[in-house]
């Protein structure tokens, strides 16, 4: 599932990107601008065709895209015989729906497969009441059956079974599988072992007494947490799942149209709120991926992704949550990056946004006064900051693909 999840990515990556730069270029025209470029990629010419006023083509660094809209800004000269439809002798509004139309068309393509999924697959539950899933036969991180080296299930040892509803650890009672300080994962963890700094245990597990019900009847067992191998060195051991059980797998229903369709904007607005707390965690977030790419401690789940990482994580989605999944899975990034892009930060379309609101605002409290039209923002003095913002994005995006390359997240983190 690895190569088929990341041509899967990549393709949809490279179809969001395009319809972003369609969603420019079809409102320019619209406006009456001229589009003489759009391309994916940058960098050298690879393969081109014009059609009509245009040319269409891919470019050798696949890094993104880009329309080119006569007037876009004012640091390029312009053929006399366009002047007239230059982009920045558009009103306000077309300029402003141009400038934004990449992000809503991020934002239609999120809806569009939050709509799909629950109507086509169904609505997507999991029991996280404290139900056990699977009880594993060892405890390792990496995919295939168990090996000699691998540490025994501790949950299988005390006898637990799939299916059993834990209702207390150590006797309190379990609220969730894993949210708050009474969940199942935080109660049976309180007594996990240190590490110390050569990667080993300095400290012994501490037991933990299960209460459970299993076909009615409540039974208790003795639950002693082990160290699980994090590869084929058995001296390196992390401490998460030391326990050998799994909340249920997702499961698929469909609960009617209504509900479906109504899933679909929940949704919507839960992807939407997590990509905005996400840009804000970002630069606290990034010491974390300093540590990813020098230590061979487990990378911390919380961490931001890059590209090579979300690529790498989709054959995961796939096989734990099938492609109604995937589909989640591509809307989400949708999501962030037209969130991201409407950043009020040039070169991003929110800094192109930012500017025009700035002249029009501008223009108005002139007139108010009477005074001239102070004209257009001089880009040249923006260039600086520009240039700054462009040079932390791409040092931000190298770190991410160092942390994804050399301490990768494993689904599902």
């Amino acid at each position: 599932m690895g190569p088929l999840g990341i041509i899967l990515f990549v393709i949809a990556l490279v179809a969001s990107i395009m319809l972003h730069e369609a969603g420019h270029m079809v409102s320019a025209r619209k406006a009456g601008g001229k589009v003489t470029e759009y391309f994916v990629g940058f960098g050298p010419r690879i393969w081109s065709f014009r059609r009509g006023e245009t040319e269409y083509g891919v470019k050798a660094i696949p890094a993104g895209g880009y329309v080119k809209i006569v007037g876009m800004t004012d640091l390029e000269p312009i053929e006399p015989e366009d002047e007239p439809r230059a982009f920045y002798h558009k009103p306000l509004g077309w300029r402003l729906l141009t400038l934004s139309a990449g992000s809503l068309v991020h934002f239609m393509i999120a809806l569009l497969l939050l709509l799909l999924v629950p109507l086509t697959w169904g609505v997507r539950s999991q029991d996280l009441s404290g139900t056990v899933g699977n009880v594993t036969q060892c405890l390792k991180t990496t995919a295939g059956a168990c090996a000699p080296g691998d540490a025994p299930s501790p949950a299988r040892a005390a006898q637990l079974r799939n299916g059993d509803k834990i209702i207390t650890v150590n006797g309190t009672h379990v609220t969730s599988w894993q949210d708050g300080p009474d969940s199942v994962t935080s109660l049976l963890h309180k007594g996990q072992p240190a590490l110390g700094a050569d990667n080993k245990p300095v400290s012994a597990p501490v037991p933990v007494e299960v209460t459970y019900v299993r076909d009615g009847q409540q039974h208790t067992t003795t639950i002693t947490p082990s160290v699980g191998n994090i590869s084929a060195d058995p001296s390196k051991v992390q401490l998460g799942l030391m326990i050998g059980i799994q909340a249920p797998q997702l499961v698929w229903t469909h609960p009617g149209f209504a509900n479906e369709v109504g899933n679909g904007f929940t949704t919507f607005g839960s992807f939407a709120k997590g990509s905005v707390t996400g840009l804000i965690d970002i630069p606290a977030s990034i010491p974390k991926l300093f540590q990813a790419t020098t230590s061979d401690k487990p990378r911390s789940a919380d961490a931001p992704v890059g590209v090579v990482g979300m690529a790498s994580l989709t054959g995961g989605v796939i096989q734990n949550s099938g492609y109604g999944g995937f589909l989640y899975y591509i809307a989400s990034i949708n999501m962030f990056i037209g969130i991201f892009n409407l950043l009020p930060l040039l070169p991003l379309d929110g800094g192109h946004i930012a500017i025009a609101l700035y002249e029009a605002g501008r223009r108005k409290i002139a007139k108010a006064f009477g005074r001239p039209d102070p004209g257009r923002v001089d880009l040249n003095k923006l260039m600086p900051a520009a240039f700054t913002f462009l040079v932390l994005f791409v040092g931000l995006s190298l770190l991410l693909m160092a942390a994804d390359i050399t301490n990768p997240l494993k689904f599902p983190s």
